[in-house]
C-alpha cells in the first residue's frame, strides 16, 4: 500500500474517530498489529462495545471487508479475555461526502437487535396508526334537500 493510500486511510479513521467524540461517545483508534489486529477504532456507545474498521478505497469489496472486521473484533475479545465478540461494523468513507454521509455495513440480524423494541407484542400493523383523513362531508338528505330549494325560490 503506498504511503499516500495509508495516510488517506489514517485521516478517514481519524475523522470518524472525532465524529464519534463530538457526539459525546468514547472512541479511540487501535494500533496495528498485523495477524492480530483488532480493528481501527472501538467505541462505547450506549454501554455497548463496538470494533469498527474503516475503508476509504476506491473499490468497495464488502465480503472481504465484512471477514476483516469479524476477524479483528475476535482478535479484540480474544486479547481482553472476553467472553463474546463485540459487534464489529465497517465503515465505508463516499466518495466525496463528509464523515456524516459514510455508509455503516452491518447484517440485518444486528440492525434489527439494535432496533428500539414497542412495549408489548405487535403481530399485526394495526399497531401503527396512519395520518386520519378528514370526514367527507355528508350528503343533504332528501328533506334538506328539498328545503334547501323551497329557500332559493324564495329568495
Amino acid at each position: 500500500m503506498s504511503s499516500y493510500n495509508k495516510a488517506k486511510g489514517s485521516k478517514f479513521e481519524t475523522d470518524v474517530m472525532k465524529y464519534l467524540r463530538k457526539l459525546g461517545h468514547f472512541a479511540e483508534r487501535l494500533a496495528k498489529a498485523g495477524a492480530n489486529d483488532e480493528g481501527d477504532i472501538v467505541t462505547i456507545i450506549a454501554g455497548q462495545t463496538y470494533i469498527l474498521e474503516c475503508k476509504n478505497r476506491k473499490s468497495i469489496n464488502l465480503p472481504q471487508f465484512w471477514a476483516e472486521a469479524q476477524t479483528e473484533a475476535a482478535n479484540y475479545a480474544k486479547a481482553r479475555g472476553l467472553p463474546v465478540n463485540p459487534p464489529a461494523f465497517v465503515i465505508v468513507k463516499r466518495r466525496r461526502g463528509s464523515i456524516e454521509d459514510a455508509w455503516v455495513i452491518q447484517t440485518l440480524e444486528k440492525w434489527v437487535e439494535q432496533m428500539p423494541v414497542p412495549q408489548g407484542n405487535i403481530t399485526t400493523s394495526q399497531g401503527f396508526t396512519t395520518p386520519a383523513e378528514p370526514p367527507l362531508p355528508e350528503e343533504p338528505t332528501e328533506v334538506e334537500q328539498k328545503e334547501e330549494e323551497a329557500e332559493d325560490d324564495l329568495q
